[in-house]
């Protein structure tokens, strides 16, 4: 265990969970379907096993193989260790509580739900509202922990899928990122988001005829459906 470190442990840690979590919720849509003879859900949890084995086979490789020396003697590890900010435990929890922010979203509104009794507009305005208050925290903490922040982003672009819909969604993700890696320029980021989602809705919608995730809140399942209709 000499070559574990608190960070390597808290990643796997989180990793499973989040595959343990996704496996469970995947229950809510596991069905048969025509086409596929494994259902609804194989493809996802058969998902959610790569990640399992791969957090596995990463801590695994923490322990068993120590990591190399640089230049000057030292290891990849002390390196590491020494810039808290890169690898310390404070950084894997910060990332953990940022990653760990989306599964709140998908969490408390339903739970809200079955302890209040909300109807559907009710239960709606509370997902939204709860989606904005989930991303304050991402901007408070963008400048000093940008790593986990890019690490979290799609996860939130997972548990907001659902309800928001690809097809406003994937324009959003694809600038989130681009201005996470440190780009500015306004009009380049607007176009290539732009360009990236027309490309997927050509590919998938109009090509492959994939249904693609429209969104169950209003206004956002109307444009998606709009989308839909005229690229069909």
């Amino acid at each position: 265990m000499r070559n574990l470190k608190p960070g390597h442990i808290t990643e796997a840690a989180f990793w499973l969970a989040l595959a343990g979590f996704f496996y469970a919720k995947s229950f809510g849509f596991d069905r048969e379907i025509e086409i596929y003879r494994f259902g609804a859900a194989a493809w996802p949890r058969a998902l959610l096993l790569l990640i399992a084995l791969a957090a596995v086979g990463q801590l695994v490789r923490h322990w068993l193989i120590p990591a190399p020396a640089n230049d000057r003697g030292v290891s990849g590890e002390s390196e590491a260790a020494a810039a808290p900010a890169a690898a310390g435990l404070r950084w894997h929890l910060a990332a953990f509580f940022l990653l760990a922010l989306p599964l709140a979203y998908l969490v408390v509104p339903d739970w809200a739900q079955a302890r209040f009794g909300l109807d559907r507009p009710a239960l709606h305005a509370l997902k939204l509202a709860a989606a904005a208050a989930l991303l304050l925290p991402y901007f408070a903490v963008v400048r000093a922990n940008p790593v986990g922040v890019m690490l979290a982003v799609p996860v939130f672009f997972g548990a907001l899928m659902q309800d928001i819909g690809f097809y406003v969604l994937a324009p959003l993700f694809a600038a989130a990122v681009m201005w996470l890696m440190g780009e500015r320029r306004a009009r380049l980021i607007a176009a290539v988001a732009a360009l990236i989602t027309c490309v997927l809705l050509l590919l998938f919608v109009s090509l492959l005829y994939v249904g693609l995730p429209a969104g169950n809140i209003s206004p956002f399942y109307e444009i998606g459906a709009a989308l839909v209709n005229f690229l069909q």
